[in-house]
């Protein structure tokens, strides 16, 4: 099964940020954190975002730890 990826300025849309609000929010660890597959590409997960925000976006920390087995 394949995984949508986005970036993120997409990413900020579905939160309904900016994406400089959302690079803020990234380096504050207060969203899911994002797969890097180099410094400039930088993709998230649509599920696991709309997911994040269907729990109240919580902070990184307690999200991994909500996820996590």
């Amino acid at each position: 099964m394949q995984q949508e990826l986005i970036n993120r300025t997409a990413a900020a849309s579905i939160v309904g940020v900016s994406p400089a609000t959302w690079d803020r929010m990234v380096a504050a660890g207060k969203t899911p954190a994002p797969l890097r597959f180099s410094q400039r590409n930088v993709k998230w997960r649509i599920q696991e975002l709309k997911g994040w925000i269907a729990a109240g976006c919580p902070d990184r920390m307690t999200w991994e730890a909500q996820i996590k087995p």
